[in-house]
Formats: C-alpha cells, sequence, structure tokens
C-alpha cells in the first residue's frame, strides 16, 4: 500500500508503516493542487487540521481505503461522502486529552493571577503588585460543556482544586461522582469558569455568542480550547468591552493561521488580544511532545485494525 503523510507528525507512525512493508510518502504543508493531482496514488491519507479531505479530493482518490486524522476534530473530513465510498475516516482523539486538560488549567491560572500580564509589565521595567492582585480557584464553581476525552482530562486536573464541577454534555452523562450533570441554563447561571470542549459541526458554530453571554450571571472567565469557530469572535470582543465576562482563555480561533494576509482577521485579533484579561495560544494545547508520540500510537493502532477488515 503507498501512504500520503502531510503533517509533521512523531516518526514512530511511519516507521510502523515501513515495517508493514507500505511505501510512505512525507508531504508536509503540501498545496491544496498539488494534493489534488497525485492523491489518486494512495491506498492511507494521514492529515492533521488543515487538510481537507472533501468531495473534490475524495472523489480523485480512487484507491483509498483509510483516512487518519491525527487528532480529535474530524470538521475537515467529509466523513458522510468517505463512508459511501467505504473509506475508513478514524481519528485519536484520546492522545491529547491529557495536554489540552493541563492547558486549560494552565491558562486558567495564569489569568486569574495575572501572571502573563505582569510579566509583560516586568519586561517593561513597570513593578506593580496591588494592580495585579489575583484571585483563587478555590471555591469557585467550573463548568465543562462537552464531557468527552479534554473535557474529562480537565476535570481532572481541577480535583486538586476546591471547586464544584458542573457538565453539560447534550449526548452523553458524566458518570463520574466528582462532578454533577446539569443543564446548559444551569452552567450560565452558576459558573465563575465555563470551558468548551465540543466539537465542531453546524449545531456548535457560534455556540458561545452574545446570547449565551447575556445569559451568564456570574460574569465567568470563557475558555476555548475546542475549535475557533464554537466561539463568536465578534461576539466575545464585545462581551469583553461591556465587562459581561471576566477574561478569556483561548487556544483556537476561527481563522487559522492568523496571518498578515489575512488584514482583516489580523485587525480583529489585534483588538482582542489587547485585552489585559485575555491569555492566548497559537493551538497549542494539544501540542506536547508526549502528545505528539500518543496521537499516532493511537491512530496506527486503530489503522491496524481497519486494515484487518480491508
Amino acid at each position: 500500500m503507498n501512504v500520503l503523510i502531510t503533517a509533521d507528525i512523531h516518526p514512530y507512525l511511519q516507521q510502523r508503516m515501513e515495517t508493514l512493508g507500505f511505501t510512505v510518502d512525507v508531504k508536509i504543508d503540501i498545496e491544496r493542487a498539488a494534493l489534488l493531482s497525485i492523491i489518486h496514488k494512495y491506498d492511507i491519507l494521514i492529515i492533521t487540521t488543515y487538510t481537507k479531505a472533501d468531495v473534490a479530493l475524495l472523489d480523485k482518490a480512487v484507491r483509498l481505503k483509510i483516512i487518519g486524522r491525527v487528532g480529535s476534530g474530524m470538521e475537515n473530513v467529509n466523513t458522510e461522502y468517505a463512508q459511501q465510498k467505504n473509506i475508513y475516516c478514524i481519528n485519536s482523539p484520546e492522545g491529547n486529552g491529557n495536554a489540552v486538560g493541563e492547558h486549560s488549567l494552565a491558562m486558567l491560572l495564569c489569568l486569574m493571577n495575572n501572571i502573563t500580564k505582569s510579566n509583560i509589565e516586568l519586561k517593561q521595567a513597570i513593578f506593580q503588585r496591588e494592580a495585579n492582585r489575583g484571585a483563587e480557584l478555590d471555591g469557585k464553581t467550573v463548568g465543562i460543556i462537552g464531557y468527552g476525552h479534554t473535557g474529562k482530562a480537565f476535570a481532572k486536573k481541577l480535583r486538586g482544586f476546591e471547586v464544584d464541577i458542573l457538565v453539560y454534555d447534550k449526548y452523553h452523562l458524566a458518570k463520574d461522582n466528582v462532578v454533577k450533570n446539569v443543564s446548559l441554563d444551569d452552567i450560565k447561571k452558576q459558573c465563575n469558569v465555563i470551558s468548551f470542549h465540543v466539537p465542531y459541526n453546524a449545531e456548535t458554530h457560534h455556540f458561545c455568542n452574545t446570547d449565551f453571554m447575556q445569559q451568564c450571571t456570574q460574569k465567568p472567565i470563557v475558555i476555548n480550547t475546542s475549535r475557533g469557530a464554537v466561539l463568536d469572535t465578534n461576539a466575545i470582543i464585545q462581551a469583553l468591552n461591556q465587562q459581561q465576562i471576566s477574561g478569556l482563555c483561548i487556544d483556537v480561533f476561527e481563522d487559522e493561521p492568523i496571518n498578515k494576509n489575512q488584514l482583516h482577521a489580523v485587525e480583529v485579533y489585534q483588538q482582542l488580544l489587547a485585552f489585559p484579561n485575555v491569555v492566548a495560544t497559537p493551538h497549542i494545547a494539544g501540542w506536547t511532545h508526549e502528545s505528539k508520540y500518543k496521537l499516532v500510537q493511537i491512530l496506527m493502532d486503530k489503522i491496524e485494525l481497519c486494515l484487518s477488515k480491508l
């Protein structure tokens, strides 16, 4: 079989593929046109966030049997159309749940204790103590929306703190005695922190919008490590301006990557990132050295299971 890897992933997956006798081509960040011109040669396609396996690609992928998404979200894969073509679509959300849980907690503590803000000030020889007086997580109520791999991991990291953890998941009840299943209205009314851990689809597009934040009575800190468009960026900016939320921890954006070729997007994010109560990172919550290996190890196990069914 011929395998195409389009992203910079841990070499473990390539090594295992080659052990099976497969021919592996690695074309990191291949341009769309080039990908469409060669996809007909491959039986297995390995991608991450930014490669789209849509109808146009799948129609040209006449040999394709498996699409392996390194990571969690499958919004860049037309899974329904792929299944019509008998193509297995698999991912590895188990691989970076712990990393996302740790990162979510790190950003939250960073924001509540003014670590980023005061660090920037110190580098400018500004020494302010009272202006950077922090708040403690102890005693707060944390809401987790979406209780899959990353939501569960975040809850696990919170267990060392004296916090109440409320969970809303439309499709799954949490079976964990340290969290409480509640309604979405309960999350909005009771939580000092609200963290999003949902997949991106039509149902979750701009889930956190103006109406959502206006209904949050505790002026919560909002955390998003799921997908950028789960939050309405313009609504978030408005909520920060109007102090409807106390702060934002954000790792994912509606426009990725943010660069100078997207002038409008750059201007919007400059507004967002200018707030002192915003802690932001460039989609790295699940991007640890450990998760880089775990993501492909889990994915390769699933690929071999699929191969046994071919």
